[in-house]
C-alpha cells in the first residue's frame, strides 16, 4: 500500500476507488457511502486533476461524471487504460442518450449509473468488482474443486 494512505492509518481497505464529479454533494454523499463500507476513497472536482495521481495510486474502481470537465475528453479514458489498465470505469449519468454512454463503454467502461443514484446499487455492484470480494470468489472456487 502506497504510503499516501499509510500516513492517514489505512492498513487494510475493501479497494481503492476514485470520483470524478463537479457536483460536491453527489461527491460527497457518494464518497460517504463508500468510506462508510470500507473503501479507501479519493475524490476530485475535475477530470483534468486525474493525471497527476496515477503516480502514488492505483484504483480498483473509477467512477466518472459524464457532465465534470475532462471527463468527455477520450484521452481521459485512454490515460486511465494505460496507468490503471485492471481498474473498473463507471459512468455517472443524469442524461440518457447523451451518446457518450456508447463511447464510454467502447472505451472500456465496465458500466453506467443514474443521478440520482440508488445506494443500495452503487454498494452492490462495488462489492461485485471490489479486489476483496474478487480474491475470496477465486478462494471459494479453488475450495469447490477440491
Amino acid at each position: 500500500m502506497s504510503s499516501y494512505y499509510q500516513k492517514w492509518g489505512y492498513e487494510t481497505v475493501a479497494g481503492k476507488i476514485l470520483i470524478v464529479d463537479q457536483n460536491p454533494n453527489y461527491r460527497e454523499i457518494l464518497r460517504a457511502l463508500l468510506e462508510k463500507s470500507g473503501y479507501m476513497v479519493t475524490a476530485l472536482e475535475d477530470g483534468h486533476q486525474v493525471g497527476s495521481l496515477f503516480n502514488d495510486i492505483t484504483f480498483d474502481i473509477i467512477f466518472l461524471d459524464s457532465e465534470t470537465g475532462g471527463v468527455r475528453d477520450k484521452v481521459l479514458f485512454a490515460e486511465i487504460r494505460k496507468e490503471c489498465p485492471h481498474s473498473f470505469i463507471i459512468l455517472i449519468t443524469s442524461k440518457r442518450g447523451n451518446g457518450l454512454i456508447k463511447e464510454a463503454m467502447d472505451a472500456g467502461a465496465y458500466g453506467c449509473i443514474d443521478k440520482p443514484f440508488n445506494p443500495d446499487e452503487v454498494l452492490t455492484m462495488v462489492h461485485q468488482l471490489s479486489p476483496t470480494r474478487k480474491s475470496s470468489n477465486i478462494e471459494s472456487q479453488k475450495k469447490r474443486e477440491r
